[in-house]
C-alpha cells in the first residue's frame, strides 16, 4: 500500500501550511486515521504500508511513529520541484517489481469501509490493474475524468482533452504484473525530463491505457468520497464526515 502524502495543502490557506493533507482532521479524526482503519479491515491482504512524505513530513514521521500500526516513511525531498508521479515512482522502486501495489492519494476521504472493500477485491480479483472512478458524479473542469472502452475497461483518463467521459477517477488505483511493471517503466522516462517536471502519475495510466494496457474500472458508491483541494472541499468532507 502507498500513499501519496507529500504535497503540500496550498489552496488550504494557513491549515495548508501547517497541517500535510494526510493530517487533516476530519469529523474529528484525521484522513491517515480513516485510510488506516481501511488498511486493518482488509489485512492480510496488506502486506505493508508506505507513506510518502514531502511537505510537513517532520508531523507525518511523528504520527506514524505513535501508532500501533507500522508505516514506512519514503522521503521526497522534491516534492516542491516535482509533480506526484515521482513520490510514486520513489516507493514503487522500494516494492517488489511484480506487486500487487495499491496506490490512495492522501487527500482522498472516504469512509474505512469503501477502502477495505477496494482493496479486497483489488488483490482478490482478477485485474492486474484497477481505479477506483464514480460513475455518477457529474465531472467538472477540474475532475480527473475517466473514458471507458466499449467492453468497459479505460480508454483515457486526465483533466483535459478526454471524450465522453463515463466518470471521475477519485485517487485510488491498484497494479500488479504487467500493468504495474509498464506504469513503472512510464514513470521511469520522466527522469529528467524538464517537460515531465509538472506530470501526474495519472499520465503515466493514460499512456499505458493507450498503449492498450488493461485497467478496469471500480465503481466507487457515489458520494461517498471527497478529494480535498480547498476549503469548500473541507466542508464539503466534513458534512460527509458528519454523516456517516
Amino acid at each position: 500500500m502507498v500513499v501519496l502524502a507529500a504535497g503540500r495543502g496550498s489552496r488550504l490557506g494557513a491549515l495548508g501550511g501547517a497541517t500535510p493533507k494526510w493530517l487533516l482532521r476530519v469529523g474529528g479524526r484525521t484522513i491517515a486515521d480513516r485510510h488506516l482503519e481501511g488498511i486493518a479491515r482488509a489485512a492480510p491482504a496488506v502486506a505493508g504500508v508506505h507513506v510518502v512524505t514531502g511537505h510537513a513530513a517532520d508531523a507525518i514521521a511523528r504520527d506514524v511513529a505513535r501508532r500501533p500500526e507500522t508505516v514506512a516513511v519514503v522521503p521526497n525531498p522534491d516534492f516542491a520541484e516535482l509533480n506526484n508521479w515521482w513520490s510514486l515512482l520513489l516507493a514503487l522502486r522500494e516494492l517488489p517489481p511484480d506487486g500487487p501495489v495499491v496506490v490512495v492519494n492522501a487527500d482522498l476521504l472516504a469512509e474505512p469501509e469503501h477502502l477495505a472493500a477496494f482493496i479486497d477485491d483489488a488483490v482478490t480479483g482478477p485485474a492486474d490493474g484497477l481505479l477506483a472512478v464514480d460513475l455518477e458524479r457529474a465531472v467538472t473542469d477540474e475532475s480527473m475524468k475517466v473514458a471507458r472502452r466499449p467492453d468497459g475497461a479505460l480508454r483515457a483518463i486526465g483533466k483535459v482533452d478526454v471524450d465522453d467521459p463515463a466518470g471521475e477517477y477519485v485517487g485510488m488505483l491498484m497494479a500488479r504484473g504487467p500493468v504495474l511493471r509498464r506504469m513503472r517503466a512510464v514513470l521511469e522516462t520522466f527522469v529528467g525530463r524538464p517537460d515531465a517536471v509538472n506530470e501526474w502519475y495519472e499520465a503515466a495510466v493514460a499512456r499505458t491505457a493507450a498503449e492498450g494496457v488493461d485497467w478496469q474500472v471500480w465503481a466507487m458508491p457515489s458520494g461517498r468520497w471527497v478529494e480535498i483541494d480547498d476549503d469548500a472541499d473541507l466542508g464539503a468532507a466534513e458534512a460527509l464526515a458528519g454523516g456517516a
